[in-house]
């Protein structure tokens, strides 16, 4: 269990933060030395041992596009569910904590997909809490991610936290989410848990896509990995371009109309609304209104909320979307309805929400860093390269959340006079400088729901 609450970190002074994140930080490597053989592997290879000092930090990092990728080496072979047991083995090396090996002894010897695969782990280890998330899989590799109890419940209060201060969400907003209520992707997963946790009853939520996005499915839509022989020759001549068609031309147009029926209701209504997909989706919106003549008006304190990165734009820039949105949402009293972005990825328990000067802050009880090309943390008031991120108390007992993503960021300290104009001090992403840069397209996102 955390010794502080999360939302404590807001009120200490800047000091007191950053010791009790650096002793955070290396009470959690002692303890997943121990117990944690892909993480004691890692930092032994680079010379630290069961004592980290303040100058191992960056020794401590593990990549985000490969750690929770890794069983590809291990098992040779981008389908564990042809290997149970050696997912397991390699699972087992992963987690800080011991897996009931007498239940797992009753998996198959192989699964007909990855879903059945992840639903038998879970059953087996139910005592647990464990829960097996997947990164958005675009690449076709999915990262597999687990967490228990302890950890899906500080993500969830990492989430609520932001989602009050920065997009002032409270239960009296009606949510619409562009995403499908069935699946193991992360973002989704999350967001799920999230209003739950503010308070929304479940008649105030809602998500457009009725289908489920199981990790196969999103792999054949990906159209970059495939299974062998005759399946695979199925999958790559009939499912993918059945899969898109269904997508393009079902899913999409009925999430646009599902999420356009909800903000007619809510315009009528005079009730708050959130609508939050990635920007394509929220987009595509916008544009079946323009097609009809039509906009929305909402209630002060409805906003769109955005994520996954700047994916699937059909050849659009930034700006022209931006117009595209101004021209068709217009709050009550006149004002443009407000665009948040977020910045997360599926390793990380936490996720940078945008303010409305356009700036991503880092919650309070994360370090972050950029690293440079040495692999050395960068110092100074602000500082562009590799984001890094140490995560000791909402990142959960299960693994270290010890980081460097694929992310080349410019992150501001954010105190002082480098504070961020929306008055929110601490550590932030500036507008428009994050760039995905893993040449390997491993990173997960939430682009692709």
């Amino acid at each position: 269990m955390t010794p502080l609450a999360l939302a404590d970190f807001w009120d200490m002074e800047r000091a007191d933060r950053e010791r009790r994140l650096v002793d955070g930080i290396l009470a959690a490597h002692a303890r997943h030395y121990q117990k944690n053989l892909a993480y004691r592997r890692a930092v032994s290879a680079r010379g630290v041992g069961p004592e980290a000092r303040p100058e191992d930090l960056p020794r401590l990092l593990r990549l985000t596009s490969q750690t929770f990728k890794s069983y590809l080496e291990v098992l040779g072979t981008p389908f564990p569910q042809d290997d149970p047991r050696g997912f397991i083995d390699w699972l087992a090396t992963q987690l800080s904590l011991e897996l009931p090996q007498d239940r797992l002894k009753g998996l198959a010897k192989r699964y007909r997909s990855l879903e059945a695969m992840l639903s038998a782990i879970e059953r087996a280890c139910s005592h647990l809490g464990l829960e097996i998330l997947t990164s958005s899989g675009t690449s076709g590799r999915a990262s597999i991610i687990v967490r228990d109890r302890q950890s899906t419940d500080l993500t969830v209060e990492s989430f609520y936290l932001a989602f009050q201060r920065y997009l002032g969400m409270k239960a009296e907003h009606r949510a619409i989410f562009m995403m499908p209520r069935r699946t193991r992707i992360a973002m989704a997963r999350m967001a799920q848990f999230s209003v739950r946790r503010v308070g929304l009853p479940p008649e105030r939520v809602h998500f457009a896509i009725p289908f489920p996005a199981q990790p196969d499915q999103v792999r054949i839509r990906s159209g970059r990995t495939f299974r062998s022989g005759l399946r695979g020759w199925i999958e790559r001549r009939a499912w993918h371009p059945a899969m898109n068609f269904i997508q393009a031309q079902v899913v999409d147009p009925y999430a646009v109309r599902f999420a356009l029926r909800l903000l007619r209701r809510a315009s009528v209504s005079g009730e708050k609304v959130l609508l939050f997909g990635s920007l394509a989706q929220v987009h595509a919106v916008a544009q079946a209104l323009l097609e009809r003549g039509e906009s929305i008006t909402l209630a002060p304190g409805s906003l769109l909320g955005t994520g996954g990165g700047a994916k699937d734009l059909g050849g659009l820039d930034l700006q022209r979307i931006r117009e595209d949105l101004r021209r068709t949402f217009r709050l009550a009293d006149g004002a443009e309805v407000p665009v948040r972005d977020v910045y997360g990825m599926a390793e990380a328990n936490w996720a940078a929400m945008q303010c409305a000067c356009g700036n991503y802050h880092i919650p309070p009880w994360v370090l972050a860093a950029t690293v440079d090309d040495d692999g050395a943390l960068q110092t100074g008031p602000a500082t562009t390269g590799l984001l890094a991120f140490f995560d000791p108390y909402g990142g959960g007992d299960l693994f270290p959340a010890f980081f460097r993503t694929a992310d080349r960021v410019t992150l501001v300290r954010g105190y002082g006079e480098a504070t961020c104009d929306c008055g929110d001090a601490g550590a932030y992403i500036t507008c428009g400088s994050i760039q995905r840069v893993d040449l390997l397209e491993e990173a997960g996102c939430a682009a692709q729901l």
